[in-house]
């Protein structure tokens, strides 16, 4: 299994913690790995399941498009907008 290394605002690692202690029921590194994990496999479920299944439910088309500038250092919590998003 990879390893990604993110940068998380104080907000959004007091909610990761949260539902660690509220799902695996302690806000140990593993549950908190855990509940990342768990959000990105969701998002990437997700996106596939209307890929595929948009003809069945007539359910708009999900494209993803990222730019062509390398990242910076500082990811300004993009990955944690992408990952967390409502």
């Amino acid at each position: 299994m990879a390893e990604v290394e993110i940068n998380i605002s104080d907000e959004m690692l007091e909610q990761i913690n949260q539902l660690a202690i509220k799902q695996y029921g302690d806000g140990s590194e593993t549950s908190k790995g855990r509940v990342i994990e768990t959000a990105l496999k969701m998002r990437t479920l997700w996106s596939c399941s209307i890929m595929k299944g948009q003809d069945e439910i007539e359910e708009a088309i999900s494209r993803w498009e990222f730019s062509q500038s390398p990242i910076p250092g500082e990811n300004d919590d993009s990955v944690n907008k992408w990952l967390f998003r409502r």
